[in-house]
Parts: C-alpha cells; structure tokens; sequence
C-alpha cells in the first residue's frame, strides 16, 4: 500500500465516523475557503514525505509521515462554537483511534464572512507500506 491510498482510506473512515453521528454534515476532501452548505468539514491529508532513514535497498520507503489538516465551519445562529467543537470531537476521537496525534486546534480567521465560525485541527501519523499507522512523537 502506497501513502496515496493509506490516505484515500483514512479520509473516508474519518468522513463516515463524522456522517453517522452529523448526517447533514458536508464532507470535503479539498480546501474550503467559503462553504455554502453547512456544516461542512474539510479533510486534507497529505504525505509529508518519508521518515528520516527508513529507505531500504529497495529504494522504497518503508514509513512515510502523513498530516491530516481538518476544518469545520459552522454558522449555527447561537451556537456556532458548540456545534463545531461537537463535531471535532468526533473527528479526533477517530483519528486518536487510527494512532494519529493532535498537533493543534484553534478557531481560524474567516475573512470570507464573519458570521462563519471555523474551527481547524491539525493531526500527524506514521503510515508503513502494510497500511498500518504508527503514532508520531
């Protein structure tokens, strides 16, 4: 298994733990500036390239580092905050479950439009060739 489809499997277990507790929730696999549906939740996950000296004869790395970078937006009159912590939540129960660690979440500037509340988390994780994912200290 390639880091490409470690992170095609991560992305769709994460999208439907965040599904089967928030079914009106619009899942992304790109970047959101403005979203009109919501809530919405981006996940990006990109490989961060191999892990220092674990390339074997074969010139195939044998661990590659992956971060998934995860924004919810919410515009919920009253509760906006709640509504994205809820949902976040979910998303790093299900990342802390896949050995993945939290490496921030804060509210982020939505310059688009100040009635959007967005809320963005960053998590890291080891993926080796099986597929298999390793925490990251």
């Amino acid at each position: 298994m390639n880091v490409f489809q470690a992170q095609k499997e991560i992305y769709t277990e994460v999208a439907n733990t965040v599904l089967a507790s928030f079914p009106t929730c619009n899942i992304r696999n790109a970047f959101v500036y403005a979203p009109d549906v919501f809530p919405t939740v981006a996940i990006v996950l990109s490989g961060d390239g191999s892990t220092h000296n674990t390339r074997d004869s074969s010139h195939i790395d044998k661990f590659n580092d992956i971060t998934a970078t995860v924004d919810v937006f919410t515009n919920k009159a009253g509760s906006k905050k709640t509504e994205a912590e809820e949902i976040m939540g979910v998303i790093s129960d299900k990342f802390y479950s896949l050995n993945f660690n939290l490496v921030s979440c804060k509210p982020s500037s939505n310059t688009s439009n100040a009635q959007i509340y967005r809320l963005t988390a960053t998590f890291t994780a080891t993926v080796d060739r099986g597929g298999n994912l390793y925490t990251r200290s």
